[in-house]
């Protein structure tokens, strides 16, 4: 059973997950995403940034276990070099399990042989959310078509190569809308990859608001930690954001530029969170996030 206080005390003084934004850009428009009012939209994260990130990181003991992933309000495959990059994980964190996430509408087959080549690859989440062709490019603002043909390629090529072996579940997200629409999702997800069923999973997951976008007027009765403190999150301006849900990094701890990675993670009113253990309730901004 999943226990937050217990990841929040395993990980008080090296983080769980990592999350590097590589570029601000994205192809999309997802209507639940408020990647259109970012001022970093069109930023890259230099080789330099990069590099002094990971760098920073191989301080983290080899016995420690923790995710990478490169990605936050973006999409990775729009970073000409985001499977160098990943090689660069892969060559100086061994300790770190890669996650990718991708609405892969613009994945060629060239990305998908790269990602067949990725060491310590955890989990792959492609978010798409309808396979309704209308309700899709309203979601999303992509063509629905064009998006299936990339999955067929992913599918085809995983099973191909026993990908299925090594991540044991290719995830098919959608951002909760309507009851009736999320069960026509599972539904349709069913009957459209019935043959991939194996080891291509939907999911539904439960639409939350950004932290930095909601009216903080009415806070949330958080009886609990939040496990997303044991997370450290870097937008590609270099801005560590609070958490994932901080779209903006309105709420941040610090600069990567200014500070290394885990000097920042162990800052006293970062750790305080990880040690003390409080309820959200008593946490400003958390206090008021939907998640």
């Amino acid at each position: 059973m999943f226990d937050i206080k217990d990841v929040l005390e395993k990980h008080r003084d090296y983080p769980l997950e990592v999350t590097i934004e590589t570029t601000g850009r994205c192809n999309a428009a997802c209507i639940f995403c408020p990647h259109h009012e970012l001022e970093r939209k069109n930023d890259y994260m230099p080789d330099a940034m990069f590099a002094r990130i990971i760098d920073q990181l191989k301080e983290i003991p080899k016995t420690h276990y923790f995710y990478m992933s490169p990605f936050k309000v973006n999409e990775p495959l729009m970073d000409k070099q985001i499977f160098k990059r990943i090689e660069m994980i892969n060559e100086q964190l061994p300790n770190a399990y890669i996650r990718l996430f991708s609405n892969f509408h613009m994945a060629t087959d060239e990305h998908i042989k790269r990602i067949g080549l990725i060491k310590n690859l955890s989990d792959i989440d492609i978010s798409l959310n309808s396979l309704d062709k209308e309700e899709y490019k309203t979601l999303m603002g992509l063509d629905l078509d064009k998006t299936k043909q990339s999955i067929y390629r992913l599918l085809e090529y995983a099973r191909k190569l026993g990908l299925e072996m090594l991540v044991p579940r290719i995830v098919f997200s959608r951002v909760s809308q309507a009851p009736g629409s999320d069960n026509a999702y599972y539904m349709a997800f069913y009957e459209e990859f019935r043959d991939y069923l194996y080891f291509a999973e939907p999911r539904v997951i439960p639409r939350q608001e950004w932290i930095d976008f909601i009216p903080s007027e009415t806070p949330l009765k958080q009886n609990q930690p939040c496990s997303r403190w044991a997370d450290l999150n870097i937008c590609c301006n270099g801005v560590v954001a609070l958490c994932c849900m901080d779209g903006r990094g309105t709420y941040p701890w610090g600069n990567i530029m200014e500070s290394p990675a885990l000097e920042i993670f162990n800052q006293p009113k970062y750790r305080r969170l990880r040690t003390e253990l409080p309820n959200k309730s008593e946490i400003t901004p958390c206090k008021y996030c939907s998640q």
